[in-house]
């Protein structure tokens, strides 16, 4: 399967760099490299991945990484993971979803319209 990762997970993975570039740079390195392997595991096990707890729709899914949780979603249709979100577990994740619960929508309905 092919993965996409948007462009607000690309930002917060350069985030997650820089936050722990200022406490180690061998440990920002390793950070994101785990970050990027536990997506790209995605390509051979894309249902590996628990359903997101706080959302009704079963269409999303979670890896967690570290201290992060990586939201995403399988397209059979279009053999396409889409990797939507990522955020560290210790945000209130009720706030989070709130915020993006619009988003998350919008973004399912482009898919299958």
């Amino acid at each position: 399967m092919q993965i996409i990762i948007s462009d607000d997970v690309k930002s917060a993975i350069t985030d997650i760099f820089d936050y722990s570039y200022n406490i180690s740079a061998n440990y920002a390195s390793r950070i994101v490299n785990k970050i990027y392997d536990t997506i790209y595991d995605l390509q051979d096990s894309p249902y590996i991945g628990r359903y997101v707890p706080e959302l009704s729709d079963k269409q999303y899914r979670e890896r967690i990484c570290e201290k992060y949780r990586i939201i995403y979603y399988v397209s059979e249709t279009n053999n396409t993971i889409y990797v939507r979100y990522i955020f560290c577990s210790r945000q209130n994740p009720n706030s989070f979803f709130k915020v993006h619960e619009k988003e998350l929508f919008n973004f399912l309905n482009h898919l299958f319209s």
